[in-house]
């Protein structure tokens, strides 16, 4: 376990070195640049919250390039992760962050409601895929084939449009998508 712990050790810094030297590199490359536009923060600043946001996005599962195809789930998940690291961070600075509220501007209070919205949804399209999936897993026992009924009704649906658009087939793949989280056998841990 130790030489596995080691090991580890050695690829992050390997890693990291890795990372700073692109961001280094950026900054050799067009950090002067930006800071002609009047960039308010440092080149390092502004290229590391670039490497930041791309893996946000590709632990997402998103496009970098489009912000698109992204798993909310997962998003809400590393945005709740950061919540709590910046409350441990203020209560070790002997500050309360559970009271903290935004600057009551228009604007902050709605982002605020967004993003209470955006909380009551996520949980919502959690429980309703948990008892989907526990469903579709218990009716699969008297019913092996429902899951590929089910993935058959999604087909079905787009063969019956007569113009299929873009947006009929975003649907669509969003539709095969969704569909396939929800007939998909759990994992057996072993």
């Amino acid at each position: 376990m130790q030489e596995m712990n080691q090991l580890m050790k050695k690829a992050d810094e390997a890693l990291w070195a890795d990372v700073n030297e692109a961001i280094d590199r950026a900054v050799n490359t067009a950090g002067h640049e930006l800071q002609s536009f009047g960039l308010i923060r440092s080149p390092h600043d502004y290229f590391a919250e670039g490497v930041l946001r791309h893996l946000f996005l590709r632990l997402c599962g998103a496009d970098p390039e489009t912000y698109t195809g992204g798993d909310p789930e997962t998003a809400w998940k590393i945005l709740y992760v950061g919540r709590s690291v910046a409350r441990h961070w203020e209560k070790e600075r002997g500050r309360s962050g559970e009271n903290r509220k935004r600057k009551e501007r228009p604007e902050d209070i709605e982002k605020d409601e967004s993003e209470r919205r955006q909380l009551i949804l996520a949980a919502e399209n959690f429980a309703l895929k948990t008892a989907i999936r526990l469903l579709v897993d218990h009716a699969r026992a008297s019913d092996p084939q429902i899951g590929d009924r089910m993935e058959a009704a999604v087909e079905a649906r787009h063969a019956a449009l007569e113009n299929v658009s873009d947006t009929d087939r975003e649907f669509t793949e969003n539709a095969r998508r969704y569909m396939s989280l929800l007939t998909t056998l759990p994992r057996q841990s072993g």
